[in-house]
């Protein structure tokens, strides 16, 4: 039997995503919506997890919400930390009391992008930014609150809900017949579809510590942005590869985003090749 779920970050992109996959692996997944399972709350945390304990003992909490907006991030830490760091801790903790596994998920940017490698789980974390220095310190909050706790680090996500790299650099292309896209940030593109079935075989392998999945592979930005208008048949739109610097952000980011998953995939936890992932979403936005 899987264990049941009880998910906060239901509006999310990877909360669509999970709640599309449940019910094909056969999971129960509860996702009250975001206003009703608010995770800076005591309240509200204690209320819904009380009851998804009572209700199943063997259950599992796993938190998708996040502030993920980067560079806003910068100017709104104490709310990026408040979610980030805060709900986190409060979830962990409040699963820990009432003796539920408990899921994370965190990111590329804990790392400073300076390794020449894949990052593995192993490696220091060292963030440039707000927003990667909040995900780090939820991590830390959420292994001291729950110590067997599984932490899932994972990069360059896209899918069904929410804008994402793929979606405009095709709603960029509606209008232009040239595009600037970053040639000096590399990563391993993750279809969410995909890292939603990982992350049930981690709770189905009662998986604990930190993980990294991400799709297989990795390429650069500009390398992502043509494959995108390639699957989409708009190949008459040209991708030309500029420096980052081209495009001054308020937060700074990782070149590398590599993530090594050899860890997951000891475990049986192997995630699609990113082409494969790409086109299947591609395939999905027709």
């Amino acid at each position: 039997m899987h264990r049941p779920i009880l998910m906060a970050g239901a509006g999310g992109m990877l909360g669509t995503a999970l709640q599309m996959v449940a019910p094909e692996r056969g999971f129960l997944m509860l996702a009250p919506d975001e206003a009703t399972f608010d995770i800076t709350s005591p309240e509200a945390v204690e209320a819904a997890i009380g009851a998804f304990a009572l209700a199943h003992p063997d259950g599992a909490v796993l938190n998708s919400a996040a502030y993920t907006n980067v560079d806003k991030a910068e100017d709104e830490s104490e709310r990026a930390y408040c979610v980030n760091q805060y709900g986190a801790a409060l979830l962990a903790e409040t699963a820990a009391a009432h003796g539920l596994a408990f899921v994370h998920i965190s990111t590329d940017f804990v790392f400073d992008g300076a390794k020449s490698g894949a990052y593995t789980e192993l490696d220091e974390p060292n963030p440039l930014s707000v927003y990667g220095a909040s995900k780090l310190a939820g991590e830390y909050a959420v292994a001291a609150a729950h110590p067997r706790a599984l932490i899932v680090r994972t990069a360059w996500s896209f899918g069904p809900g929410a804008p994402n790299f793929p979606v405009k650099i095709l709603e960029l292309a509606a209008t232009r017949s040239t595009l600037q896209v970053v040639s000096d940030e590399v990563g391993s593109p993750t279809y969410l579809i995909d890292l939603a079935g990982a992350l049930f075989g981690l709770v189905d392998a009662d998986a604990t510590g930190t993980f990294h999945v991400a799709g297989s592979g990795w390429c650069s930005r500009d390398e992502l942005a043509r494959e995108t208008l390639r699957l989409a048949g708009r190949e008459d739109v040209a991708v030309e590869p500029v420096l980052s610097a081209a495009f001054p952000s308020q937060a700074e980011r990782p070149h590398n985003s590599m993530l090594d998953c050899s860890k997951a995939a000891a475990l049986g936890i192997v995630m699609p090749n990113w082409h494969d992932g790409l086109a299947r979403f591609i395939g999905s936005l027709s």
